[in-house]
């Protein structure tokens, strides 16, 4: 009973610190140092009555291909930008809505990343934060693990030799860790059934972490899970020398 209690006081701690600090759903800003400076900084900043902005918008700059780069750098702002623009035309819709209850606060939406390059891969991870009202806000983690020679976004199953099989390595891996707190996952259907073609996933130092969006296969308390597997685990099979 006193371990529930604790475990009941940390929770309705956590979501406090959340509604109260939502930067306290993103990446800490602290991982954003990189060895090379490879992106640098756009910011979007707005305060309305209805909505309050500030948003990162990471840009690369050490991509080989030039041309690719500014496709990429397209994408991720363009992303941002419609993203911004979805949830603004919602507030002012809803703010502006006769006869309907105020919400207490405005909406919110923030960004932050981390971002790790070598000298083979440039690794970058978005966390875009929105509270549109409710209980509390979400946050979407989008990745981008690009070739720096080539410019190339790299799925999961590109930094592997053809024909090996990562896939039962990586999800014997995550069932091993899931068994240790199986109260912390959906079962079944609902839960991981490992993982597939369009993987999300990010790199950090020497691992490979796996990761699943907010109810995919774990409860939202129990936030974004995330998989450590290190890069040594998969020996001779990996197709970049130095991640």
């Amino acid at each position: 009973m006193k371990v529930f209690s604790r475990f009941v006081l940390s929770f309705i701690v956590i979501l406090g610190l959340v509604h109260i600090y939502p930067q306290a759903l993103l990446i800490n800003s602290k991982h954003n140092v990189v060895e090379n400076i490879c992106v640098v900084d756009k910011k979007i900043i707005k305060d309305y009555k209805y909505l309050k902005v500030n948003v990162k918008i990471p840009q690369i700059t050490c991509l080989k291909d030039k041309e690719q780069e500014k496709v990429i750098n397209n994408k991720i702002y363009e992303w941002t930008n419609m993203w911004i623009m979805d949830v603004e035309k919602l507030a002012k819709e809803y703010f502006g809505a006769p006869k309907v209850e105020q919400p207490t606060f405005p909406y919110e939406l923030t960004s932050n990343y981390i971002v790790k390059n070598s000298n083979e891969i440039l690794s970058l991870c978005i966390d875009y934060y929105q509270y549109t009202g409710g209980a509390h806000g979400i946050t979407t983690r989008v990745p981008y693990n690009i070739d720096i020679k080539t410019g190339k976004e790299l799925m999961l199953k590109d930094l592997f030799k053809e024909g090996y099989d990562y896939k039962s390595i990586i999800n014997n891996s995550i069932n091993n860790e899931i068994a240790k707190n199986p109260d912390n996952y959906f079962q079944g259907k609902e839960g991981f059934n490992g993982v597939n073609e369009k993987q999300t996933y990010y790199l950090e130092e020497n691992n490979i972490i796996i990761y699943f969006p907010y109810y995919e296969i774990a409860p939202y308390a129990f936030g974004m899970p995330e998989f450590k597997i290190p890069l040594k685990t998969f020996e001779n099979n990996l197709v970049y020398d130095k991640i």
